[in-house]
Parts: C-alpha cells; sequence; structure tokens
C-alpha cells in the first residue's frame, strides 16, 4: 500500500478487506426530510426546474402551498362579497369601516398571542388545523343566514370578529412552518413562492367572488368559501411535521401566564434591539396602513362612484390580478440583490398608481387599465416584504416576529375604517387619493433618506 501525502492524489494499492474500515452506520436526524412522508427523494420535472419554482418540487411544501392557495382564496373572497353586502343592506362608507375595524382589534389584540403559541406549541400544523375548522364554520353560518334571508349588518359584524381572532391565532404558526418544509438553498424561493401565491389570490379571489355574487348569489358564495377551507384542510393533513421538544411548565396558571407573557415580551424586545428588523417592521406597519384600505372601500367606489354592480367589481380585480400575478412571478425568480430598494420602489409606484385611479377615474374601463399596472407594484411589495423579513429574522424568534408581520391583515382593516369614515365625511376620492399619496411620499422618503433598508439584499 502507497500513499501520497496532502499536495498529492491518495491512493490504496491492493487494500484487503480487514485494511478497509466499514462505513459508520447512519445516525438518525430528528429534524425535517424535506421529501414528505414517503422517504422518496424531491421529484423533478420541467416545470419545477424552472427557478421560479423549484421549491415545488418538494412534497411537503407543495401541499403547505396548495393548502395557502385553498386559504387565501376563500379569505379574499370574503373580504370583497362581505364589504359588498354591508355596502348593500346599509348604503354607507362608515358601515365599511365598522366592519373592517371589527376584523381588525382581535388580530390587534391577539396578533402576539399567537406568535408565542407558534413558538411554543408542539405541533403548529394542529393550530393550522383548528383554524381552517372555525374559518369554515364561520362561512357557513353566514351562507344560512343568505339562504334563509335573515343576514343583518350584526352578523356580518360578529362574522368578522370571529374570522378576526382565528385569522390572529392562526396565521403565525402558518407563517413559522416555511422554513422546516424546504431546505436553506431554496428556502427563499419557498417563502417568496408563498408571498407570490398569497398576493396572487388577494387579488384573484375577489375577482371570483364579485362573478359568483352577481350570477349564483351571496348564500352560493359563503357556502363556496366553507368548502375552500374544509380543502384547504386536506391538505394541511398531508404536509410532514417533526413535533418539537416542548418544555410543559410545572408551576400554577398564573405562573404559567406570567411566564407567556415574558416569553411575548422578549419578541418585543429582539425586534426593538435589531438594526434590520425593528426599521423593517416600522416602516412595514406604515406602508400597509397607506397601501391596503382601498380593498376594503372598492366595493363602495364601484357602486357608488362608478354606478357599477358586483361584476365589473370583479373584472376590476381580476385585470389587477393579471399585473399582481406578473410582479409575483418577478419576485419569485429576482436575485437576492438590493431587495430592500425595490420593496420601497415598488410601494412607492402602488401608492402613485392607486392615487391616479381614485382621483381621475371615471369608468371602469379606465380604473380597470390603472389597477392593471398597479398590480405589480403592489405583488412587489408584499412579496418582497415577507421575504425580508423571513431571510434577516433570527429562527428563535421566528414566531413571535411573524405574528408582529401579519399584524398588517389586522392593521389594514384599521386604517380602512379610519378611510372609510373619512370617505363618508370628505368622498370616496378624497379618502382614497390621500391615502395613496401618502402612501408615495413614505416609501419615496424612505428610499431617498434611510439608506439602512435601501442597501438590505
Amino acid at each position: 500500500m502507497s500513499i501520497n501525502f496532502p499536495g498529492r492524489t491518495a491512493r490504496l494499492e491492493a487494500a484487503t478487506p480487514a485494511e478497509v474500515a466499514p462505513p459508520p452506520p447512519p445516525i438518525p436526524s430528528s429534524g425535517p426530510t424535506y421529501e414528505g412522508d414517503d422517504g422518496k427523494p424531491p421529484r423533478e420535472n420541467w416545470f419545477t426546474r424552472i427557478k421560479t419554482f423549484q421549491s415545488l418540487r418538494y412534497p411537503g411544501f407543495r401541499d403547505f402551498f396548495l393548502a395557502m392557495i385553498s386559504q387565501m382564496a376563500s379569505q379574499n373572497m370574503q373580504m370583497i362579497v362581505r364589504a359588498y353586502l354591508a355596502f348593500e343592506l346599509t348604503g354607507s362608507y362608515a358601515a365599511l369601516g365598522t366592519i373592517a375595524l371589527a376584523n381588525a382589534v382581535p388580530g390587534l389584540a391577539l396578533s402576539m398571542v399567537g406568535g408565542a403559541i407558534a413558538d411554543a406549541v408542539k405541533s403548529r400544523k394542529a393550530v393550522m388545523m383548528a383554524g381552517q375548522i372555525s374559518n369554515a364554520l364561520n362561512a357557513s353560518v353566514v351562507g344560512l343566514l343568505l339562504l334563509f334571508d335573515m343576514l343583518s349588518i350584526n352578523h356580518l359584524f360578529v362574522a368578522a370578529v370571529v374570522q378576526g381572532i382565528t385569522m390572529a391565532l392562526m396565521m403565525p404558526s402558518r407563517q413559522s412552518m416555511i422554513p422546516a418544509l424546504v431546505p436553506g438553498p431554496v428556502r427563499m424561493n419557498a417563502v417568496a413562492l408563498n408571498a407570490a401565491g398569497m398576493n396572487f389570490m388577494r387579488l384573484m379571489a375577489p375577482a371570483i367572488g364579485g362573478f359568483l355574487l352577481a350570477w349564483a348569489g351571496g348564500a352560493t358564495v359563503y357556502f363556496f368559501m366553507a368548502s375552500l377551507y374544509l380543502l384547504a384542510c386536506v391538505f394541511v393533513v398531508r404536509v410532514p411535521e417533526t413535533p418539537k421538544v416542548v418544555e410543559r411548565g410545572t408551576g400554577t396558571a398564573w405562573s404559567q401566564f406570567k411566564g407567556g407573557m415574558a416569553n411575548m415580551w422578549e419578541g418585543i424586545l429582539y425586534i426593538k434591539r435589531d438594526r434590520v428588523m425593528g426599521p423593517l417592521l416600522l416602516v412595514n406597519v406604515f406602508v400597509v396602513i397607506t397601501a391596503m384600505p382601498y380593498m376594503f372601500l372598492l366595493a363602495g367606489f364601484v357602486q357608488d362612484v362608478l354606478g357599477a354592480g358586483p361584476d365589473a367589481l370583479g373584472m376590476i380585480t381580476s385585470i389587477s390580478g393579471i399585473g399582481s400575478l406578473a410582479g409575483a412571478l418577478w419576485v419569485a425568480s429576482m436575485a437576492a440583490k438590493r431587495r430592500g430598494a425595490w420593496f420601497l420602489i415598488g410601494s412607492g409606484f402602488q401608492g402613485l398608481t392607486l392615487f391616479l385611479a381614485f382621483t381621475l377615474s371615471n369608468s371602469v374601463v379606465m380604473l380597470s387599465a390603472i389597477m392593471l399596472v398597479m398590480g405589480v407594484g403592489q405583488a412587489a411589495r408584499q412579496g418582497l416584504s415577507n421575504v425580508l423579513v423571513q431571510e434577516y429574522v433570527d429562527e428563535a424568534f421566528r414566531g413571535r416576529v411573524m405574528s408582529v408581520y401579519m399584524l398588517q391583515f389586522s392593521l389594514s382593516s384599521f386604517a380602512a375604517f379610519i378611510t372609510g369614515m373619512l370617505a363618508a365625511w370628505l368622498g370616496p376620492r378624497v379618502a382614497l387619493g390621500g391615502m395613496s399619496l401618502a402612501l408615495m411620499l413614505l416609501a419615496f422618503g424612505v428610499l431617498l433618506f434611510v439608506p439602512r433598508l435601501r442597501n438590505l439584499d
């Protein structure tokens, strides 16, 4: 046997079996395997070889993605159909804002609780399934009230509160599951693709809801939404999960409650002291407050200003979804460079197009054309904000940080309440145009004067 030492190629000659040590036995791993329950390696095809969709080759993430599509389709149909029904029942922008506020308050109060749950429970999947079942029951009750012509604005208010509670407790667990479903090299793609799917459903599902409302009636739409929530449960069951080891408290209920509060406070302190996470979440809060209210009030604008019905509302949101799809796929494909700058540019561009849409539009065609372009900026804003938070957060605080990030849903509803009150007082063009102008000035101001965020990759 001869061996060449470092600097040369090592070679074994005429080695006997006794001279070669057997390979060590494999060490069991308690972490995620990424291949799914069958243990087979992920299968590739022409679709998943495309860089934009590479994370879909992993079965666990694929089921998670399909569950998200079903859930977000139902949730966003409900947002626009509920708003249209509320305006039809009352004819009031203030009523639209009040419904949005009813949805927002539980999220503001319970979102950090949801984050603490995500970091503390043994199975985040169980939290997701409980939330989907609750949403399905909520939608079914509203559907029955519509079917028997018993629906009132008070029923919509209660349904909005129930949905707000459910989403606040469930969504941090859902968002925190993504990193365990794909390996590190494609994690950014998974986060971006998940955000792209959510953004696409936010813009396409309302269009489907509007068309169904015009053609089949509200009861049919709500029953369809309930079935989508149940379909999401089916996909969630298939998602693999390695249960976490959770240390259970042995003290009194009060001491365990104090421990939970301390857990949430640690998350707040982490956000405050982190040089990236604090400014990023703060800017995102103000961007969301100015960017999202139009989605809750668009139903009133279409009926009141343009004099159109739910079919026109569906068409407008469907056309904006085309631009959103283009923007979402671009985010999923882009390189990890200057994403902070593109997040701010997308936000400012959305503000500019919304300002033009609500101050100048006098027809469905004109509003649709502007909203088509607006969708690109909105998808870039929503997708890149999610990617940046997921990339820069410390894993130990992921659930609690995501609960703060998910506050954007509640904050957007709270901002819609304020905008609705302004619309009732000053008119929809002034209220929506003013919020859009604020978004544009905020985003471009941060882009110019806050290099810490502008230079994030």
